[in-house]
C-alpha cells in the first residue's frame, strides 16, 4: 500500500515537472496554432518578452496557451511612450508577404476570458487584420476587440491615415467603424469559438461572414477595403491604457485553445460553414450593430505625413 502511494506521488510530481519544463512558445506553435498559422505566424516586433507573457494553462478542458499582460511588464518603447496613451502587446504576425485579395481565407479561434477583470479605461484586441501598402503596415482593417466588458468585431473603412510630428512610428486614423457585439466578457468565461470567412476586396465580390460557435453573427457583402493593397494577420493580446488610470489597471489574461487559418475551408471550419452560400448576397446583421465616425486626436501636434482615400467610402447596407 505504501509503495503504491509513493508511486502515485512520484507520478504526480513527474507530471508537474514535465508541465513546468515544457516551453510555452513551442507548445503554442505545435498544439495551438492550426493550418497556415503554425508556419506563417512569428513573434511580432513590439511584443513584450515571451517569458513574461506566455504560460501553459491546464484545466478540465485540457491544455491551452495563456497570454498575460501586466503593467509591470511595461511595453515596447514605441508603445509605452505613444502620444496620448500607453500600449502593451504580445502578438504574432505574418512574416511573409502580405496576403492579397484573390481568394477567401477561413479562420477559427477558440478562447476564453476566465482571468479577465475589466476596467472602463482599458480596451484592446485579441486579433487584428492590418491593411498593408506593399510590405508596410498602415492601419487596422478589422479587429476582434474588447472595451470595458464588451467583446465586439470591428470593421473599419478608413478615409485617412496620418502620423504626428515627433511620433512617426504610430499611425492615427479618420475612419467609419461598424461594430458587431459578440457578447460580454462574462459570456466568454468558458471556451467559445469565433469563425470567419474573409474575402477582402475593393470590388462587389467582397465577403466577411462571422459565427460565434454555430450561430451566424453577420454577413457583409460588397466592397470592404479602402487604403492598402494587401493585409496581414496579427494574433495575440493587445491593449491600450489611459495614463491617468495606470495605477489601477488590472492584470488580464487571454486563454487560447486554438487559432488557425487556411485558404482551404475544410482544414479549419466544419462542413456547415464551408458549404454556406447566401442566396442573394444581401448584407445581414443578426445583432444590433453600431456605426460610428471617428478621427484620432492630434493632441495639439502637427501632422507630419498623411495617406488619404480619395474615392467615396463603401457603405454597408444591412437588412
Amino acid at each position: 500500500m505504501i509503495k503504491k502511494f509513493l508511486f502515485v506521488i512520484f507520478f504526480c510530481l513527474l507530471s508537474l515537472f514535465a508541465n513546468a519544463s515544457e516551453n510555452p512558445y513551442k507548445f503554442l506553435k505545435k498544439e495551438v496554432l492550426l493550418g497556415k498559422a503554425s508556419s506563417e505566424l512569428k513573434n511580432d516586433t513590439r511584443s513584450i518578452s515571451k517569458k513574461k507573457a506566455l504560460s501553459i494553462f491546464e484545466d478540465a478542458d485540457g491544455k491551452a496557451i495563456k497570454i498575460t499582460l501586466d503593467t509591470k511588464f511595461k511595453g515596447n518603447n514605441k508603445d509605452w511612450e505613444r502620444t496620448g496613451e500607453r500600449n502593451q502587446r504580445w502578438e504574432m504576425a505574418n512574416k511573409k508577404k502580405p496576403r492579397k485579395f484573390k481568394k477567401p481565407v477561413y479562420l477559427k479561434y477558440t478562447f476564453k476570458l476566465n482571468d479577465f477583470p475589466t476596467h472602463p479605461a482599458v480596451g484592446g484586441s485579441f486579433f487584428q487584420v492590418i491593411a498593408n501598402k506593399g510590405n508596410s503596415r498602415l492601419l487596422p482593417w478589422m479587429k476582434l476587440q474588447y472595451s470595458g466588458n464588451e467583446v465586439v468585431h470591428q470593421l473599419n473603412f478608413t478615409k485617412e491615415v496620418f502620423y504626428l510630428k515627433g511620433d512617426p512610428e504610430n499611425s492615427n486614423f479618420d475612419k467609419v467603424t461598424y461594430k458587431f457585439p459578440l457578447g460580454t466578457v462574462d459570456q466568454f468565461k468558458n471556451y467559445r469559438t469565433i469563425s470567419f470567412k474573409i474575402l477582402a476586396s475593393k470590388e462587389d465580390n467582397g465577403e466577411v461572414i462571422a459565427w460565434v460557435d454555430n450561430k451566424k453573427v453577420f454577413e457583409v457583402y460588397g466592397p470592404n477595403f479602402t487604403i492598402g493593397n494587401g493585409y496581414t494577420f496579427k494574433w495575440g493580446f493587445y491593449r491600450w491604457l489611459k495614463d491617468s488610470y495606470l495605477n489601477e489597471t488590472p492584470t488580464q489574461s487571454l486563454t487560447v485553445k486554438e487559432f488557425g487559418f487556411s485558404d482551404k475551408c475544410e482544414e479549419i471550419l466544419d462542413q456547415d460553414k464551408c458549404s454556406y452560400l447566401s442566396e442573394n448576397k444581401e448584407s445581414i446583421s443578426y445583432v444590433r450593430y453600431r456605426k460610428r465616425n471617428h478621427r484620432s486626436n492630434t493632441y495639439g501636434k502637427k501632422i507630419s505625413k498623411s495617406i488619404k482615400w480619395t474615392k467615396p467610402l463603401p457603405e454597408i447596407k444591412i437588412n
